[in-house]
């Protein structure tokens, strides 16, 4: 059986249960987590921490893009056969050491590391960020797969250089086993929104779109992040903090029932001021698998996601009046939202399971290896 060394420099992080779901469904080959940092609990899958395994010093060398020699040294010793790096900072940080590995490098692009400009990720001052730009090249050059998980993202990495027949939309799918088995009766009144508080996320024209909303109409935003306290400021200025909840962060099971229990699920995500798009919106599938209606905004890869006045409602990005009449459309009939959930439910079990993604995704690394073994 090949193996597979799956990298993300934090593996945990509650916003991606993505990169677990999929290093678990593989089949035919043996995945083993790679991570920068420190590894956190509940991975049930063989993982190594560069961290852990080298010293913090190591870690952050690694992270800067000079540590590939440690790096290719654990690829031999884990025999790895192939590494798959999720996001293009990860891929450009790997490149050097799976090329002193002979290892084939594949590359998932989940967003961030398509849309923004190279100025916009120096201006963060991360070091991996700085490594991925000054790297850029050379990894559109090398890297031997690239899978930008929506056709948006596939059109952006193409307009920066990266070679069309390396280059293959890759939709990750989620985990159908892991939805509620007794999911809670909706509140048909309520709406949802699942999301980071950033900028990209759309929050902030979700508030305003609740204001022009019925009085008995709620909001329950489930999710952190550095917009939170301006978020809840915002709230009371349009006079809706009372019927506007914010969770916090929660697991991902948590979030899952918070949808299940929702009338309809709302992502108005926008384009931030430094580029960053939403690469699918995974929790618009996660909807979807649950038969709840969307409502979502014309940007980045979420027409993929969802097939406007299917699954759900389309409408423009930053457009709150827009926002409200779509989400009034399913709040005050009961029979489009059960019909169009139904919808969602049949076009997301068909196109997006997990299992199903993961086992094409297999066929493409076999293809890095000269078929399977």
């Amino acid at each position: 059986m090949p193996r597979v060394a799956v990298l993300r420099h934090r593996l945990g992080v509650g916003s991606e249960p993505f990169v677990l779901e999929q290093a678990r469904r593989f089949g035919r080959w043996e995945p083993v987590l790679l991570a920068r940092d420190a590894l956190p609990a509940g991975l049930e899958l063989p993982a190594v921490s560069l961290a852990e395994r080298a010293g913090r010093g190591a870690a952050v060398a690694h992270t800067a893009g000079v540590g590939s020699r440690p790096l290719a040294a654990l690829l031999r010793e884990l025999r790895v056969d192939a590494v798959l790096a999720h996001f293009g900072v990860e891929g450009a940080c790997a490149l050097p050491a799976t090329r002193r590995a002979g290892v084939p490098l594949a590359t998932v692009f989940h967003g961030f590391d398509a849309t923004c400009s190279p100025a916009a990720l120096l201006r963060a001052r991360k070091p991996s960020w700085a490594t991925y730009v000054r790297r850029g090249r050379r990894l559109a050059r090398e890297g031997e797969l690239f899978l930008p998980v929506s056709e948006h993202l596939r059109t952006r990495l193409l307009e920066r250089g990266l070679p069309a027949a390396r280059t293959r939309t890759h939709h990750l799918g989620i985990d159908l086993a892991k939805l509620p088995a007794d999911p809670p009766a909706a509140q048909p009144r309520t709406v949802v929104h699942v999301a980071r508080l950033v900028e990209k996320k759309g929050t902030a024209h979700l508030l305003a779109a609740l204001a022009l909303l019925p009085a008995d109409v709620r909001l329950v935003c489930v999710g952190d992040g550095p917009l939170r306290r301006p978020l809840g400021e915002l709230a009371r200025h349009l006079g809706v903090a009372g019927r506007t909840t914010f969770t916090g962060a929660v697991g991902n099971d948590e979030a899952l029932r918070r949808v299940a229990a929702a009338g309809v699920l709302c992502l108005p995500s926008t384009t931030a001021a430094n580029g960053d798009q939403e690469g699918l919106g995974q929790v618009l599938l996660e909807a979807g698998a649950l038969g709840r209606p969307v409502v979502a905004t014309r940007h980045g890869g979420i027409p993929s996601a969802v097939v406007d006045g299917r699954t759900g409602t389309l409408v423009p990005e930053a457009d709150p009046v827009a926002l409200a009449a779509a989400l009034a459309r399913y709040l005050d009939d009961p029979g489009l939202a059960a019909r169009t959930g139904r919808s969602a439910r049949e076009h997301v079990r068909s196109r997006f399971d997990a299992a199903r993604q993961t086992a094409l995704l297999e066929d493409l690394l076999d293809g890095l290896i000269g078929g399977p073994r």
